[in-house]
């Protein structure tokens, strides 16, 4: 397994005065030039900003996808398995009608077979993302854990699991997050990605924060069960703090990276020993 850390200014610099050490930096698909700079430090990989089951990734530029792909030598092109609300306004966004569920079902799966044609269903990978329950974005369907094994054995696709999505998930919901990530396609695993969940000043739970007590024990717990072999050996796993940009430079710390950035990267190395 590699270990990334996504691309801040901050990270990059701690890199060059050997503060932390990681083997690849996570950058967002929007810059090139962002790429470039943090490809003088470190190697890169993309994470790429595509929702299956929006509907809209006949829109997409897949030139400019497939090039960012290949140049970075991303194996994988993720995609955020959604089923929006405003989508689908006569339903209760806790519904279990089976007719519901398999028209969002449906609706990812087209789009999955969108990027498939474009690069192969072999190179794509689903992930989980948030439900917070009634009144908010997200039905609960397309993360139901019966729903996305469903859809990543239909699609033939890979799994990336987001431990802070599914943390902040089971705690909105009431579920035990241990027991719903084991529920997930960890079977076919191919990314993990780690990092913080704190609440923020209204009590709403946010991720890409400082670890804490919690969230290391959950990604401690995670790592054991990939070195037992009972999940897939994912190809990297990232620690998702910092960034660049307006949603996440106010939340990039120089202190935070130079504390928890090497203790991360024990935590994956000491996991990978037999």
């Amino acid at each position: 397994m590699k270990i990334a850390v996504n691309y801040s200014i901050e990270a990059e610099q701690l890199v060059k005065d050997t503060v932390i050490d990681v083997e690849m930096f996570k950058c967002p698909d929007f810059s090139k030039e962002l790429i470039q700079q943090a490809e003088r430090t470190k190697p890169c990989y993309i994470h790429f900003g595509l929702n299956a089951g929006s509907g809209q990734l006949n829109g997409v530029d897949w030139t400019l996808i497939k090039e960012l792909k290949n140049w970075t030598q991303t194996p994988y092109v993720n995609v955020h398995a959604v089923a929006f609300s405003k989508q689908y306004p006569d339903y209760d966004v806790l519904t279990d009608k089976p007719k519901h569920i398999n028209l969002m079902v449906d609706a990812v799966l087209r789009d999955i077979e969108i990027v498939g044609k474009e690069v192969g269903i072999e190179n794509v990978i689903v992930e989980n993302v948030i439900c917070r329950g009634r009144g908010e974005n997200m039905m609960s369907s397309v993360i139901n854990p019966e729903v996305l094994s469903e859809i990543v054995n239909k699609a033939g696709c890979g799994f990336l699991l987001d431990t802070a999505h599914a943390q902040m998930t089971s705690k909105c919901l009431g579920l035990n997050v241990k027991e719903y990530i084991s529920k997930l396609p960890v079977y076919n695993l191919k990314e993990l990605h780690i990092t913080g969940i704190q609440e923020d000043e209204h009590g709403r739970l946010r991720d890409s924060m400082p670890m804490t007590k919690d969230d290391w024990e959950l990604a401690s717990w995670s790592l054991e069960k990939i070195k037992t072999g009972e999940w897939q050996k994912p190809w990297v796993v990232a620690l998702e703090y910092g960034g660049v940009g307006p949603a996440f430079e106010w939340r990039t710390d120089k202190e935070v990276l130079s504390k928890q950035v090497p203790e991360f990267y024990e935590m994956v190395k000491l996991n990978q020993k037999n």
